[in-house]
């Protein structure tokens, strides 16, 4: 391939199928710590859905605004740290959508640069990559800033860049950032992948 091409993945819903048991992880933390009723349960849920993808702060003022409560930065500290206790141990019975690893070596033989970037904060993100050993795929990983990434990397020498992710967000992200984007909802996705760059990279634009 004569073509430099980066792939940069979401970590969560994307390689692991994670979503509903961060969104059950965040709703119990929200409710812990915001002291929220049961009636509003649906709502929370619904915003961490909306906001999937996004950068944890980012999700909580969402729910916040939705509900109409207001909070303090001791408030959204002490909710961020029962989140991450919530994930770090729940994520331990997760692993990674049965074709990722063959996939990402793949990926790798057929010459692509890969990268991850998620809204995680970064070193949870590190020590859950390095925990699960597949940090060796990528050339780089980030937490906290998806969108920022993208753009730092489209000023590298690449002639095309995918974003590949699971959320509107994510889409969203890819547009902003003026990347390719191709969306997982499981591990079918995952193994069709290969297929869908080399169509998309060898089309004439």
């Amino acid at each position: 391939m004569n073509k430099k091409v980066a792939i940069v993945f979401d970590f969560d819903g994307t390689l692991i199928n994670s979503r509903s048991i961060k969104n059950k992880n965040y709703q119990v933390a929200f409710e812990i710590v915001f002291k929220s009723k049961k009636s509003s349960r649906s709502k929370i849920i619904k915003s961490s859905n909306r906001t999937s993808g996004a950068n944890r702060f980012i999700q909580l003022e969402d729910t916040l605004n939705t509900l109409g409560l207001k909070a303090t930065e001791e408030q959204k500290q002490k909710w961020s740290t029962l989140y991450s206790k919530l994930n770090r141990k729940s994520l331990r019975s997760i692993r990674e959508f049965p074709s990722v690893r063959r996939v990402l070596r793949q990926l790798i033989q057929s010459g692509y640069d890969l990268f991850l970037a998620s809204g995680i904060l970064d070193k949870e993100l590190n020590e859950e990559i390095k925990r699960r050993k597949i940090a060796h795929f990528f050339k780089e990983i980030r937490g906290g800033d998806k969108l920022g990434f993208l753009k730092n990397l489209r000023n590298m020498n690449y002639t095309k860049i995918f974003f590949i992710g699971d959320s509107i967000y994510d889409e969203k992200v890819a547009k902003e950032a003026s990347v390719e984007f191709y969306m997982v909802s499981d591990d079918k996705d995952i193994r069709c992948l290969p297929v869908f760059l080399k169509k998309r990279i060898f089309t004439k634009n």
